[in-house]
């Protein structure tokens, strides 16, 4: 092996041109590995360190349903299907809690909806003044919280104006940078202790419902989540939300109610005698003629009781219901084991027949943490397409390299080196400028690192937050990536180098000496 070394930098050195154009290649590619790799690294490992202590914390429990479910809802189609409640919400609480390294767990319901005004909303719930930039700001994601447990897990914000939600307690808490969009779509100043009307929509429908602002909040970590994310107490989105005792409790009507069903003459039904003096109390408008007949008559209470019946159950089946959870999210006091702890709640889960399922925090970030991986198939391709290029490229420029050495493979054929020398020595040339200049990709790569972020690129837009896993981009070279890198432009250039060794090893003895 060592002659056969010496022999490959003899021929590198001889061949310096063809030798440098093929290492530059390859340096090259080892630098878009590398910076690669390490910039999908720091944005994985930045999604995941705001999801964890922002948003998510390190594990999630939630609803089954046909698509995924992550904390911000159903991932479908339509974007509309109803985000499932967790089953048996007291009995699977008090599993989490008592499993062993949870340190804290909180329920959470999430829902969208609009801020509107009041007096001047359209059936579509913005003003008929509206453009599409009042549309946007106006738009909130809302986190439905257990104020008294929720605080407990998540501390990534500070209280600019006002308050944090009290357990109890209605109210709405706004990122306090988008306060002033808020009041400008509004067309009024909006500040802490107004009260505001926000429009949900889900795909059972759209609710409104009044809540007090009771204060805005900045982020104390930088973030990567979505920039319209607003707190709300758990009530006021489960109206909004359609999650009321109603949705799961059926009414029984009785006799009298259904009658109406069963007659076959409706105008008998609706006859002048429906609305006379004697159904209304007699409370007709003085002077008209047509009072007997119900063209002029004023409500009272009184009357209206006696029309609308008992009405207990209709304002019962308005309360939202205090069970409903959309997802519990859990900090453990190792996060190493969330896998482990994850296993544990699904087997549960299975055993006891309830239709809940745990996840990890890219479960629960559910699309954002999606767009890393979206990005890593992207680059991987670019990868192949690149390697398949350079393979291209670097074996067209090795079997010139074997071309121009008939006359010297032919000599060492003539002299007794066999095939499998000749596969050695062009294997440990490609090793050697593999090696080589890989080691100076690595070196250009850890310095373009350093550049990078010494300049400190900051993200312009909330994607690119989401794509950098913070406001800045702040890229990691891991030691695994430099081995790979490394290794698989290794495997580049000794697949580029089977053709141009198949070209040599065809080359007769006596024929390369002539050509010589």
């Amino acid at each position: 092996m060592p002659v056969t070394l010496r022999m490959a930098f003899r021929n590198l050195l001889e061949h310096k041109a063809k030798s440098l154009i093929v290492g530059i290649l390859l340096s090259l590619g080892v630098l878009i590995l590398v910076l690669g790799n390490s910039f999908l690294d720091a944005s994985k490992r930045g999604i995941e360190a705001s999801f964890t202590t922002n948003y998510t914390g390190d594990l999630i429990v939630t609803g089954v349903a046909d698509g995924p479910v992550s904390l911000f809802g159903v991932q479908s189609v339509g974007g509309l299907d109803a985000t499932p409640v967790i089953p048996d919400y007291e009995k699977v609480f008090g599993k989490i809690v008592l499993t062993q390294g949870v340190t804290a767990a909180s329920g959470v319901a999430s829902g969208f909806g609009i801020i509107i005004n009041d007096d001047t909303a359209t059936p579509m719930g913005m003003t008929a003044e509206a453009d599409e930039e009042d549309m946007e700001s106006s738009f909130v994601m809302l986190f439905g919280i257990d104020a008294e447990n929720y605080w407990k897990l998540f501390t990534n914000i500070e209280v600019v104006d006002g308050k944090t939600i009290q357990p109890g307690q209605p109210g709405l808490m706004v990122a306090h940078e988008r306060l002033e969009k808020l009041g400008k779509a509004l067309k009024r100043e909006l500040s802490v202790g107004d009260e505001v009307l926000i429009q949900g929509f889900s795909g059972t429908g759209m609710r409104l419902r009044s809540a007090p602002l009771v204060g805005t909040f900045r982020q104390i970590s930088e973030g990567a989540g979505p920039e319209q994310l607003s707190y709300i107490d758990i009530d006021s989105l489960r109206v909004l939300n359609s999650m009321t005792v109603g949705s799961s409790e059926g009414v029984e009507l009785g006799e009298q109610a259904t009658a109406m069903l069963a007659v076959d003459d409706l105008d008998a039904l609706f006859s002048d005698d429906l609305f006379s003096d004697d159904v209304f109390g007699g409370n007709a408008v003085a002077g008209d003629d047509s009072a007997g007949s119900g063209a002029g008559f004023t409500f009272t209470d009184e009357n209206l009781d006696s029309i609308l019946g008992d009405t207990t159950t209709r304002e019962r089946l308005n309360v939202a219901d205090t069970g409903a959870w959309h997802s519990i999210v859990v900090r453990l006091d190792d996060p190493t084991r969330v896998k482990q702890t994850v296993a544990e709640l699904n087997a549960w889960f299975a055993a006891e027949g309830i239709e809940a399922q745990a996840g990890d925090w890219q479960k629960a970030a559910g699309p954002y943490a999606q767009s890393v991986d979206v990005l890593r198939i992207v680059f991987t391709i670019a990868i192949i397409i690149l390697a398949v290029v350079a393979v291209i490229i670097i074996m067209n420029t090795l079997v010139v390299s074997v071309i121009e050495r008939t006359g010297e493979i032919g000599t060492m054929r003539a002299l007794g080196a066999g095939k499998g020398f000749v596969r050695k020595m062009f294997a440990a040339e490609t090793v050697t400028l593999a090696l080589g200049f890989g080691v100076i990709g690595i070196v250009l790569s850890f310095i373009a690192v350093g550049i990078i972020n010494a300049i400190g690129i900051e993200a312009s837009n909330p994607f690119l937050e989401i794509l950098f896993g913070g406001k800045v981009l702040r890229t990691i070279v891991e030691p695994l990536s430099v081995f790979s890198a490394l290794i698989l432009i290794t495997i580049v250039g000794l697949a580029a180098s089977i053709y141009p060794v198949s070209v040599a090893l065809r080359i007769q003895p006596v024929q390369a000496m002539q050509t010589e």
